[in-house]
């Protein structure tokens, strides 16, 4: 389904790096939004596919373990797996059979960890002769890195757990000790910080040094690269229902699309509509959603997807400060009113609404609609916040 998106992920750093700036905010509000944005350091590292002459690049935090890693499990939404089913269709039944669904972060901890084996294997960016074999997982997700992971059973307790389950090498590669004399059967994931281990030229070193070793040697051999990840994605504004402020689009087969001129702004919802048919209500009003294109004047039609809850009142407190105004917003007006001194809400607004409400700030500046400044800088908190 086609949508349309803020490109929020713009300001993914500087959305970080102002939470530090935040006074009289609960730690727990600023740590959700931390861990939200979710910045990680690590590296891209590409295994390599001989027999079909392609690659799984992977994300990850822990480039020093890839000495452990015995397996590479891929997202059932991986561009790689249409590929597979076309070429062995028994893999199809096999992923059909157990029904691998997509599942979403919150409930990742609580299902069972399922993987189909694929008849092929990647080697190992490393080990000359070492080849991986690489699941199709359902604990792997898409919109996250590159929806690929190398598991190190070793060291994760997620991979520990899929390893014992499917019969897969646990290689220990980070020790307590810098020195380890005698091999350790391990009952579960270590996972505390050490000394690296089994591991070729980056034995001895801790685990920082290690990272930094293994990501100049993964570039050395062009095999991957240093980078950093964000967990937050583009913000979805899109929604298929009658309530909401219109999305201002216009559709022309001409001219492509078109944005409303601003002179017919707001576009408002037509008041007669007929709610009883299943499906967006909009897209049954006939005279309200055909329209003349504003570039060349031909018959066109609406968007008729409306805006997110969160989209108005993530900048409406802007707006309030001279509700008579022509425009959108008296800057004169905001800079006297703002920044928002109160904020009164329920922990469910902790992470999007607030973190969407100082994008908004941000966005709002860049388009000289408002002069910059965090409204919640000095945010006092009531409620459940």
């Amino acid at each position: 389904m086609k949508g349309w998106f803020l490109k929020i992920t713009d300001f993914a750093e500087e959305l970080l790096e102002d939470i530090n700036s935040l006074k009289n905010w609960p730690e727990k509000v600023k740590l959700m939004q931390k861990h939200w944005i979710g910045k990680s350091f690590g590296a891209y590292i590409d295994f390599y596919i001989k027999e079909i002459d392609d690659k799984i690049t992977v994300f990850s935090t822990r480039p020093d373990t890839l000495f452990g890693a015995s397996f590479i499990a891929i997202s059932p939404d991986h561009n790689l797996v249409d590929e597979l089913k076309k070429n062995y269709p028994n893999l199809n039944k096999e992923l059909n059979k157990l029904n691998l669904k997509v599942t979403n972060e919150q409930n990742m901890d609580k299902i069972e960890k399922i993987g189909v084996k694929i008849p092929l294997k990647a080697s190992h960016p490393f080990l000359k002769n070492k080849l991986i074999p690489i699941f199709i997982a359902n604990f792997v997700l898409i919109d996250y890195g590159t929806g690929a992971v190398f598991g190190c059973p070793a060291h994760d307790q997620r991979d520990f757990d899929f390893a014992k389950k499917y019969g897969l090498d646990i290689i220990e590669v980070v020790s307590q000790k810098k020195k380890q004399t005698k091999e350790i059967k391990l009952e579960k994931a270590y996972t505390d910080n050490g000394y690296l281990i089994n591991s070729d030229f980056l034995n001895g070193l801790t685990v920082d040094e290690a990272i930094e070793a293994s990501i100049k040697k993964l570039e050395k051999l062009d095999l991957g690269s240093r980078t950093i990840n964000y967990r937050l994605k583009d913000w979805g504004v899109s929604r298929q229902r009658y309530w909401g402020c219109p999305i201002p689009i216009i559709y022309c087969r001409k001219c492509g699309i078109q944005t409303v001129p601003e002179k017919d702004l707001p576009v408002k919802l037509p008041q007669k509509i007929n709610l009883q048919k299943s499906g967006n209500p909009l897209l049954n009003h006939s005279d309200w959603i055909n329209v003349k294109c504003p570039k060349c004047l031909q018959s066109a039609k609406r968007e008729t997807d409306t805006f997110d809850t969160f989209f108005e009142s993530s900048w409406y407190f802007a707006r309030f400060t001279d509700p008579n105004f022509k425009d959108a917003i008296n800057k004169n007006n905001a800079d006297y009113w703002l920044p928002v001194d109160q904020y009164i809400g329920g922990v469910e607004h902790a992470v999007l609404h607030l973190l969407y409400s100082r994008f908004f700030i941000k966005a709002m500046n860049k388009l000289d609609l408002i002069n910059l400044k965090e409204p919640f800088k000095s945010l006092q908190t009531q409620g459940r916040v």
